[in-house]
């Protein structure tokens, strides 16, 4: 009888075993959790619920990621990264204040984002008892808040916003998309209205008029990432 080795189980044909390299094996590991983590939460990000997605057994999973709890916080720091870097780079292609922050609202009030809201409720959830996870957080909202901050800072600088201090307006908007994150995931009212709502108040500690932040801006100058040209200058 031939013993198995780890690695040497999944990522085969029927009936055919083939043993994936260490990095490969790790990728699989790596990219199954940030689904679950997705589709299921973070509770239930556990080895045996990774292994049996895979295929695979449940000590084979443990012999690559030991901790699930270190595995958790590495999904849900890559996973909200990678939504920050998505954001960031649709509102950096407007030069305007007020159309970078029209673009962040309705990027973060559209439906679909219900799985990206889970996985920063989960991240609070297990925040209380894990500090780790809580340091996370925190990182993320810093990051968040920063990036809203140097929006404010600029429309201020523009004439665009009345606002005294950037940093604590944008403390209080980061606060209020949270907040919307918990009415995303179990659908609280109309989840039509939720970038409207989202923006009057922001609009009005902006001293902007109503609707200001409703509108969908013009098509930026800025080439997106595959290089296609925009339409028209935003004005």
């Amino acid at each position: 009888m031939v013993s198995k080795k780890a690695g040497d189980e999944g990522g085969g044909t029927a009936g055919v075993r083939r043993r994936l390299s260490p990095e490969k094996r790790r990728e699989a590991i790596a990219a199954t959790a940030q689904q679950l983590a997705l589709t299921e939460g973070l509770q239930n990000l556990t080895h045996r619920n990774i292994a049996a997605r895979l295929g695979v057994t449940h000590a084979l999973v443990v012999h690559y990621e030991p901790s699930i709890e270190s595995l958790r916080l590495r999904v849900y720091l890559d996973l909200l990264q990678t939504e920050f870097v998505t954001v960031t780079s649709h509102v950096a292609r407007y030069s305007k204040a007020v159309h970078k922050l029209s673009e962040l609202i309705r990027l973060t009030s559209r439906p679909g984002r219900e799985d990206y809201a889970g996985v920063w409720l989960d991240g609070w959830s297990l925040g209380r008892r894990h500090p780790e996870t809580a340091d996370a957080v925190r990182l993320m909202m810093d990051r968040w808040q920063a990036m809203v901050a140097a929006i404010l800072e600029q429309g201020m600088s523009d004439g665009d916003f009345d606002v005294p201090c950037a940093d604590s307006c944008a403390w209080e908007i980061i606060a209020l998309l949270d907040g919307f994150n918990a009415h995303t995931i179990v659908g609280y009212r109309d989840p039509g209205q939720y970038r409207e709502r989202i923006s009057a108040p922001i609009e009005a500690r902006l001293n902007v008029p109503p609707g200001t932040l409703t509108k969908d801006p013009p098509p930026p100058m800025q080439k997106p990432a595959d290089g296609a040209p925009r339409q028209q200058e935003e004005q």
